[in-house]
């Protein structure tokens, strides 16, 4: 006879699941809208004018209507002057009562003229400047009064938490096996023993 055991572990079997963190950001914005300031530049180069005519012209450098226009008020002078001459001359012929001798003198005044002699210069006028241009600048005061619009919108955070799970379960149980073999030597016609099974 025999004793046979037979033992079986236990098995334990562990599901974990993970937590979980979850972060969600939505973040701030800031919106800012600018007025712009609108200018407007309207410029006129700056020019110089230089005028040298009357310059030329006090250097006897005149155009056709200025030389004309002196020719003719000088021819003007000069015949009032010789008008003048002669008629003072005829009130000396005039006046015998006077006496002396008015034609001789008349003769000797004209055969010796006297003439004024003088220093001058010439241009007598500088030349004339004249200078334009222009600058304007315009704004617009309704947009400068307005400046940066603002508007902010603040930031959310979102946190979601799941907690970790762990279950245990058997996924095995343990158990023993007794096999108790009685031996069949003496028996009648040498069959085999008697098997006793117990499972604990």
């Amino acid at each position: 006879m025999g004793l046979v055991i037979n033992r079986i572990n236990g098995l334990i079997g562990i599901e974990r699941t993970p937590s979980r963190l979850e972060i969600r950001i939505r973040n701030a914005t800031l919106e800012l809208k600018t007025h712009k300031a609108r200018v407007s530049i309207q410029s006129e180069k700056p020019k110089v004018l230089i005028d040298q005519y009357e310059a030329r012209a006090s250097a006897g450098l005149k155009n056709t209507a200025d030389r004309t226009r002196e020719i003719s008020q000088r021819a003007y002078q000069r015949v009032m002057e010789f008008i003048e001459k002669k008629a003072a001359d005829g009130d000396m012929l005039a006046a015998i009562e006077y006496g002396g001798n008015p034609i001789a003198e008349i003769a000797a005044r004209d055969s010796w003229p006297q003439y004024e002699s003088n220093i001058d210069f010439i241009p007598k006028t500088g030349p004339r400047f004249d200078v334009t241009g222009s600058l304007k600048i315009e704004w617009n005061v309704d947009e400068i009064a307005r400046g940066v619009e603002g508007r902010y919108i603040p930031g959310r955070v979102d946190i979601y938490y799941r907690p970790s799970v762990v279950r245990i379960y058997m996924r095995q149980y343990p158990s023993i096996k007794f096999q108790y073999i009685e031996d069949a030597r003496g028996s009648i016609g040498g069959g085999a023993g008697r098997v006793v099974d117990i499972r604990v």
